[in-house]
């Protein structure tokens, strides 16, 4: 199917966190092919958090979409991060919602158990420095966190809607976050425009 999406003009696709709908990970060898096409095909894959974040007890609070959806993604992202997905299809362009999910956060404690098992797990660095990431944060020293951590060359605008808790004035962040002039092209718009636009 997506190389059926490619031939009729589309970049790519939006896929689950949970290919099963519930349930189900990125890194079965089962979706090995439709991997293999996204990295012939240089597709953009943007993975999204499911409906269901997998943990009862989130279900309270509005808890599932403040933090289900990120620790949802966060597992997904991982997963394919150590199976070595992100460095064996490094020509597929992998987008994280919500800012990275977390994971530029935590990058240090994925670090230090990749150095406990080299042989067996995929590269966190390696994997940080090949996806790229939305705004989607709502606060713009978290924004600012993780220019610094990826470059901010490698984010690009995000707003979630229509959901409500989207951001309604996406760009307000990135103005906020003081980036360049050059940076904000690429944010608001260039980014995409690369990665999209053939």
């Amino acid at each position: 199917m997506l190389r059926e999406a490619d031939a009729a003009g589309f970049a790519g696709a939006m896929i689950g966190t949970q290919p099963k709908g519930v349930g189900g990970v990125l890194d079965d060898p089962a979706l090995d092919p439709f991997w293999r096409a996204a990295d012939e095909l240089g597709s953009v894959l943007f993975i999204h958090p499911v409906f269901e974040s997998g943990d009862d007890r989130v279900h309270d609070y509005g808890m599932a979409n403040a933090l289900g959806r990120i620790t949802d993604t966060l597992i997904a992202v991982t997963r394919i991060i150590y199976s070595g997905h992100l460095t064996r299809y490094r020509n597929a362009k992998v987008v994280i919602g919500i800012g990275g999910a977390a994971l530029p956060y935590v990058v240090g404690r994925l670090r230090r158990n990749h150095a406990l098992d080299r042989d067996r797990l995929g590269d966190p660095d390696a994997a940080l420095a090949a996806l790229y990431y939305d705004t989607l944060v709502h606060d713009a020293k978290v924004l600012r966190f993780l220019a610094d951590q990826v470059g901010s060359g490698r984010i690009m605008l995000g707003s979630d809607m229509p959901f409500p808790i989207g951001d309604l004035a996406p760009a307000a962040i990135v103005a906020q976050a003081g980036f360049s002039a050059s940076e904000v092209a690429s944010i608001t718009g260039g980014l995409a425009q690369r990665l999209f636009v053939r």
